[in-house]
């Protein structure tokens, strides 16, 4: 009976080089490339509904820099906080959006109403829970000037809070599943949607948002269009350079945010990207099972020596996979048979609801 089991801890090491294949060239901006530069000609553009939470941070951050931009345009997307009045404060130009078009969504109606009041060559998209370091502008701005690409970076996660612990097989996976960091080939990535810098020129000859006006997920099919008329993309990890804080207003926000757009960004991921990645993900539960067998009276000291190993190398992959996706404790790496369950029941839940026809909400509208 033994020999029958040890299929499950072998299946977890046959899957687990899954992972260097969709992750195994992580890529980073450094701060050692930040160099005094003259005024930027970038203009940050943050579309923001009910983020007086999190708006604050990222101007006070945007204030800060070394380099700053030539603007920053808040839209306040119908907020029915104090989003409109802190962005006001910290010195932002203040944009109320126009009431919503029946056939836009929120998000690509409030980033085209920025770009319709920019004045900079380049316009660079913030989510409004993101924050930079103070390097960043300086960066971004010399990769303008470095050659004619659209970059995205996918922020990195700052974790304050126990519940955001939930988030660590979510945020690898947006990694794994951009296709922007497999171990070869990575010349065909998807946008990260929460900081995109692109040139005036490229968003105009994409269609820019309003091409994609009825996405979920923007990023992803303006990331399509690009390739198809031929204007390369390049991403990078966030570490060091742009963070994001992502749900401060507690464990609800987490899982309509994760419902509302993973399931989509799983339908239109790469491929191959989303073959390794789920394989991975396979693995990672047959050593969930075999951490359960032991639990039996049909395993063998062998077995449980040989599960025990697998279980480390395991772990440690979590380990390492987490810390580039965000401040995820040691305690999650070493525990991660819970957060993946959570990972895998959201998922799922994602999938069925979509089925079903339900509509996710997300800051009082549906959104799919």
């Amino acid at each position: 009976m033994t020999g029958a089991l040890l299929i499950f801890p072998c299946l977890a090491l046959l899957c687990a080089p899954a992972l260097w294949i969709v992750l195994g060239r992580p890529r980073i901006l450094t701060l050692d490339s930040a160099q005094p530069s003259p005024p930027s000609s970038i203009s940050v553009i943050i579309p923001a509904r009910n983020e007086e939470i999190n708006i604050g941070n990222l101007l006070s951050s945007i204030n800060a820099q070394c380099t700053a931009p030539l603007e920053v345009i808040v839209v306040n997307d119908g907020s029915t906080d104090r989003t409109s009045m802190i962005a006001q404060d910290h010195g932002a130009l203040v944009i109320d959006a126009k009431p919503l078009p029946q056939d836009w969504k929120g998000k690509p109606w409030a980033c085209q109403q920025g770009v319709d009041a920019a004045k900079g060559s380049s316009y660079l998209f913030l989510d409004a829970d993101t924050s930079l370091s103070e390097n960043a502008i300086s960066i971004l701005g010399a990769l303008t000037k470095k050659s004619k690409k659209v970059y995205s970076i996918c922020p990195y996660h700052k974790i304050k809070k126990p519940y955001e612990q939930l988030s660590s097989f979510f945020n690898v996976l947006m990694l794994a599943g951009s296709n922007a960091f497999k171990l070869k080939d990575a010349n065909n990535p998807a946008l990260f949607g929460q900081c995109m810098l692109i040139s005036r020129e490229h968003y105009l000859q994409s269609g820019g948002h309003a091409a994609v006006k009825d996405k979920v997920l923007e990023n992803f099919h303006l990331s399509a269009i690009l390739k198809e008329i031929g204007i390369e993309r390049e991403c990078y990890m966030g570490k060091g350079i742009v963070n994001m804080r992502m749900f401060p207003n507690g464990f609800g926000e987490l899982w309509s945010s994760w419902q509302k757009g993973f399931s989509n960004g799983a339908a239109n991921a790469d491929p191959q990207a989303l073959l390794w990645s789920s394989v991975w993900i396979s693995g990672l539960m047959f050593c969930v099972v075999s951490l359960l067998l032991l639990l039996t009276p049909y395993t063998s000291p062998m077995y449980h020596w040989f599960t025990g190993a697998t279980y480390l190398i395991i772990m440690s992959q979590c380990m390492w996979a987490f810390r580039w996706a965000g401040s995820f404790s040691i305690i999650n790496a070493l525990f991660f048979p819970i957060t993946l369950i959570f990972y895998q029941i959201l998922f799922f839940t994602s999938i069925v609801n979509g089925r079903l026809g339900k509509k996710s909400r997300w800051k009082g509208r549906e959104v799919s």
